[in-house]
C-alpha cells in the first residue's frame, strides 16, 4: 500500500471517529436535558396509576412510620405511631381499622377515603405548579430534588406548628426512584426516607385471623 491510499485511510478513520464521538455526545447531551426537564414525580403517579398497584414506605424513623399499599380496589395503610401499631384495611366501600395492641378490629361502612388518598394527594401537588429543581447531598450521596411550595402533605411529626404559605416540600430522586422527602418550615425541616415497590402480597388486604371485631 502506497503512502497516499495509507493517509486517505488514516483521514477516513479519524474522520468516522470524528463523527462517532460528536453523535455520542449529541444524544448525552439529548438525554441529560430531557431528564432535567422531566417532572419525576408526576413520571412516579402515572407509574402508580397505570396498574393501581403499588406499596409506598415513609419512614421518619422505627417507631414513626407507614406504609400505603394499593391493588386496583383494596388498600392496606400500616402505621407506626411513636411505636402504636394500626392498619387501615379497605375493601368492599368500607374501611376495617385494625389495633394491634388489642388483636382487635371495627369496620366503618362507606368509607373508603384511604383508597385513594395519596394518589390524590400527589395529584394535587402535580396539578398545583411547576417544582423547582436541584441537587442536594444526603448521606454522602447526591438527588436531584423538585420542590414545591406551600406544600406540607407528608410532614410526619404533627407537633410542629406549620404555615402553608412558609412550607416547602422536596422530593428526591435516584434516577427515577424517590427515595426522600423533606419539609422545609422555615429554618426547621424534617426528613423523611421513602421505599417504593410496584408488587403487592395480596394477603395484607384481609383480616389477621386472630383479630376479632370491636
Amino acid at each position: 500500500m502506497d503512502k497516499k491510499k495509507k493517509i486517505i485511510i488514516i483521514s477516513v478513520s479519524v474522520l468516522i471517529a470524528i463523527i462517532i464521538i460528536c453523535v455520542a455526545i449529541y444524544f448525552i447531551t439529548r438525554n441529560v436535558a430531557e431528564e432535567a426537564n422531566e417532572n419525576k414525580l408526576a413520571k412516579m403517579y402515572n407509574r402508580m396509576m397505570e396498574n393501581e398497584t403499588y406499596s409506598i414506605n415513609f419512614k421518619l424513623d422505627d417507631n414513626n412510620q407507614y406504609t400505603v399499599s394499593r391493588k386496583e380496589n383494596v388498600a392496606n395503610i400500616d402505621t407506626y405511631s411513636d411505636g402504636t401499631h394500626t392498619a387501615d384495611i379497605i375493601r368492599d366501600g368500607n374501611t376495617m381499622l385494625l389495633l394491634y395492641s388489642t388483636n382487635r378490629y371495627y369496620t366503618y361502612q362507606n368509607n373508603e377515603l384511604g383508597l385513594t388518598q395519596l394518589s390524590n394527594m400527589l395529584d394535587n401537588i402535580i396539578q398545583s405548579q411547576e417544582p423547582e429543581k436541584g441537587e442536594e447531598e444526603i448521606n454522602g450521596k447526591k438527588y436531584r430534588y423538585e420542590e414545591y411550595k406551600g406544600v406540607s402533605d407528608f410532614l410526619m411529626n404533627t407537633e410542629n406548628t406549620v404555615s402553608e404559605e412558609e412550607t416547602n416540600t422536596r422530593f428526591y430522586f435516584d434516577g427515577d426512584d424517590l427515595k426522600y422527602i423533606r419539609t422545609i418550615m422555615g429554618e426547621e425541616s424534617e426528613l423523611v426516607q421513602v421505599d417504593t415497590s410496584y408488587q403487592v402480597d395480596d394477603s395484607i388486604f384481609e383480616i389477621p385471623a386472630d383479630f376479632e371485631e370491636g
